[in-house]
């Protein structure tokens, strides 16, 4: 975030692109802390979504609709197949499951009981990003944003962006290639899956165009 040049950026709430983060540092002026309610003090926190973020601003008295306020998100399909992945190895309870042969539920079933909004695909309590995870793109960023940048072709979308603001940080040539990323991801979706991606990230699926026709994950 940078008060100067008025913009803040809202990761991928999986962690894409981390090198956004380090290439922005030297306009970077507002302190973030690591977690929600660590410092009571401060108003803003790591993964905060832009809905929090609009009221953060408002406690804090900054203008937030003034701001260029940009979003990155993941090719649906992809942040669906990393999320899951994530999950069996962190969850203690799927952990569990598998020490006593039992499996971790097929990747369709577990996409069938995940939401693209509301608790995404966390318990109540969860980890924000079990919830935000799992979030369409139309849900994270509501009309709270006003560019949206597709990870998998940051660092173009932001060179341009960041140029009409008034900076040139050096990204660095990290930019993803989505059709190659997706070759291991094409794998674990059948046509249920495929049909439950296409009801709920409508939105995210259209901003990927052709590439997502490409991959024929889209009608």
């Amino acid at each position: 975030m940078s008060h100067r040049y008025q913009f803040i950026v809202f990761p991928d709430p999986l962690g894409a692109c981390p090198w956004i983060s380090r290439a922005l540092q030297p306009w970077l002026d507002q302190p973030i802390v690591g977690m929600r309610g660590a410092m009571p003090q401060s108003n803003f926190f790591r993964d905060m979504s832009p809905a929090e973020a609009e009221l953060a601003f408002d406690l804090a008295g900054f203008a937030f609709r003034k701001y260029t306020r940009i979003a990155v998100i993941r090719h649906p399909a992809q942040k669906m197949v990393q999320l899951y992945d994530r999950i069996s190895k962190t969850n203690k309870i799927w952990r569990m499951r598998r020490s006593v042969g039992v499996g971790d539920p097929g990747f369709t079933r577990w996409l069938a009981s995940t939401r693209p909004n509301g608790y995404g695909a966390a318990p109540f309590g969860g980890p924000r990003w079990r919830r935000f995870g799992a979030w369409s793109g139309e849900a994270w960023c509501g009309d709270y944003v006003s560019h949206v940048v597709r990870a998998e072709n940051a660092e173009e979308e932001l060179s341009e962006i960041f140029h009409q603001i008034g900076i040139s940080p050096s990204f660095g040539g990290h930019s993803l290639d989505t059709l190659t990323l997706m070759k291991p991801t094409q794998s674990r979706y059948n046509a249920e899956a495929r049909t439950i991606l296409r009801n709920r990230y409508a939105w995210d699926l259209n901003l990927y165009g052709h590439e997502a026709k490409n991959l024929q994950l889209v009608a």
